[in-house]
């Protein structure tokens, strides 16, 4: 195995890894509909970097203080 190998075996190791991140991210999202959501999934994996991208740049932010309790609720 050559260093190329490696570089690349690495690469392609953090694409799929970012993949997975952003389909996870789409899936718990709130801002989407199952059908959006499926869509949206099929756009990330049949575009790897393309399609990826796209869907993370138009997602919207997602207020996570709506999912945690405020630090002066918690026990």
């Amino acid at each position: 195995m050559t260093g190329f190998d490696f570089v690349y075996g690495v690469l392609l190791l953090g694409l799929v890894a970012a993949q997975i991140w952003l389909t996870i991210k789409v899936w718990r999202s709130g801002s989407y509909e199952r059908s959006q959501k499926i869509l949206q999934s099929k756009l990330i994996w049949l575009l790897p970097v393309v399609g990826a991208v796209l869907v993370f740049s138009l997602m919207p932010d997602e207020d996570d203080s709506m999912r945690r309790p405020k630090k002066e609720l918690r026990g």
